[in-house]
């Protein structure tokens, strides 16, 4: 597994080390050394990050501000930092581990290790519920309000990004849930699910017209948005047009 990594530091000296020990293992890719996390947010939010090594004291904008202003989602971190007082914050925002300076290579070894295993896991419940669907097609598990239900992919009509959360919505009630539409466009089975916006992902079953740039679904007076990067697709797939 190639895990893709970010560095993020003020100090040359504290990425030149960070490059060097990431260079020893093949399956570290480095995608970028930034000296500021701004510098960094276009990669972090391209989707093409794993794990991201972050200093605290910088410039610009803390380490810590940074990570309580931008969710990263599905990026792993790794604080590095020469002040020890904030290692149970940093843990209090799911951080994977906390690297002292000056650290070792031994030290930073096991970083590595703990991304792995973090990113297997993650793998591993992914791969479990693409054969759940492969072996069940017609029910989905939604976590919401404390509980899981067991929801009809029938009855699914779109679903709807909500920042951190999405919104199922279906014929006969709406469940929010922690989750991404990357996410789910990855594990929805793609004959029956379809992105049509950054923010909507629809059933095609349950698609009743096109009109402009806008989907009128079935059993709902809501209409979903096309996106325009979108439009060219939905009308060849969803309409032959």
């Amino acid at each position: 597994m190639t895990i893709r990594c970010v560095i993020i530091d003020d100090e040359f000296p504290a990425r030149s080390l960070l490059k060097d020990y990431i260079t020893k293992f093949p399956h570290l890719e480095l995608v970028g050394a930034f000296k500021s996390p701004l510098e960094a947010l276009p990669a972090l939010q391209s989707g093409s990050v794993d794990l991201a090594f972050l200093d605290i004291q910088m410039p610009e904008i803390s380490g810590m501000d940074f990570l309580k202003s931008f969710h990263l989602k599905n990026i792993l971190v790794v604080i590095t930092s020469a002040y020890p007082e904030y290692a149970l914050e940093g843990y209090e925002l799911d951080v994977i581990d906390y690297l002292l300076k000056p650290f070792s290579f031994e030290r930073f070894v096991q970083s590595v290790q703990k991304a792995g295993e973090r990113l297997q896991a993650r793998t591993t419940d992914n791969n479990l519920l693409v054969q759940n669907f492969q072996h069940e097609q017609e029910y989905i598990i939604v976590k919401a309000n404390h509980k899981s239900y067991r929801v009809k992919v029938s009855d699914i009509l779109f679903i709807e990004s909500l920042r951190e959360y999405v919104a199922y919505h279906c014929i006969d009630q709406k469940l929010v849930s922690l989750d991404s539409l990357k996410k789910l466009i990855e594990t929805l089975p793609s004959e029956v699910f379809m992105r049509v916006h950054k923010s909507y992902i629809v059933n095609r079953l349950q698609v009743k017209a096109l009109y402009g740039n806008q989907l009128q679904m079935h059993h709902t007076s809501k209409v979903v948005p096309i996106g325009q990067s979108y439009r060219d697709e939905v009308r060849k797939s969803l309409f032959n047009l």
